[in-house]
């Protein structure tokens, strides 16, 4: 964990001991770690090792752990101590319901307010998403550009507030952040399809579009089982 966390640490900004707001900061390091894949549903958080890698004592982190169980994104478990919590899979198939409601208003006012520019912008995002089907991790960056283009395009701050609150339970999900085997070809149409209509200036379409991808998302997540404890 060493290794994957020292990657990232660039984004703790270089914390001391003599912050006032250490703890706080070693909470959004440890947030930025849970969403971008240094840390997994069911891996183990070892005070020693955040303590070390953001240099600061074992206090803050705790006090920052103790945060992110109040949050229920971290469990304690006996002879484990702090591991990154997993979603069952109520609680998947409620955060995917959600995210669909969201992602159909987000393509709905995309459809509405996106610029030229905009959509320029997920039309070179689509193209570069046909030539690395055999790269799932790439895939999924580039699947993410996306939704977040469409987001922004969509001009609305208090959407963007709501997305962002849930893509920190979106981290969750057991292999959330790779694309299923044979997934791609499906997954470029169906975005491909959130484009046009949302081209088209077609609100309802776009809408419709978004609402049937993720649908179709939360269908092959279960599939696969990638919800269940391994």
């Amino acid at each position: 964990m060493t290794t994957r966390a020292s990657q990232n640490r660039k984004s703790a900004g270089g914390l001391e001991e003599t912050a006032p707001s250490l703890a706080e900061n070693v909470y959004q390091a440890l947030s930025g770690w849970i969403r971008d894949g240094v840390y997994n549903p069911g891996d183990r958080i070892r005070e020693s090792v955040v303590s070390k890698e953001l240099g600061v004592s074992r206090t803050p982190v705790r006090e920052a752990l103790r945060r992110l169980q109040s949050e229920r994104r971290v469990t304690m478990e006996p002879q484990r101590g702090a591991v990154v919590a997993e979603l069952d899979r109520h609680e998947v198939v409620e955060l995917y319901q959600l995210r669909q409601q969201l992602e159909g208003v987000a393509s709905r006012f995309a459809a509405q307010h996106a610029s030229n520019a905009e959509i320029a912008e997920m039309e070179s995002i689509l193209e570069k998403s046909t030539g690395v089907a055999d790269d799932p991790r790439l895939l999924n960056q580039i699947n993410w550009e996306f939704h977040t283009a469409v987001y922004s395009a969509a001009h609305n701050r208090f959407l963007l507030r709501s997305i962002a609150a849930i893509s920190d339970e979106m981290a969750l999900l057991k292999g959330v952040k790779y694309i299923p085997e044979g997934r791609a070809p499906e997954l470029h149409k169906e975005h491909l399809r959130i484009l046009d209509a949302i081209r088209a200036r077609d609100p309802d379409a776009a809408d419709a579009a978004a609402q049937a991808h993720i649908e179709m998302s939360l269908r092959v997540h279960l599939r696969t089982g990638s919800w269940q404890r391994s």
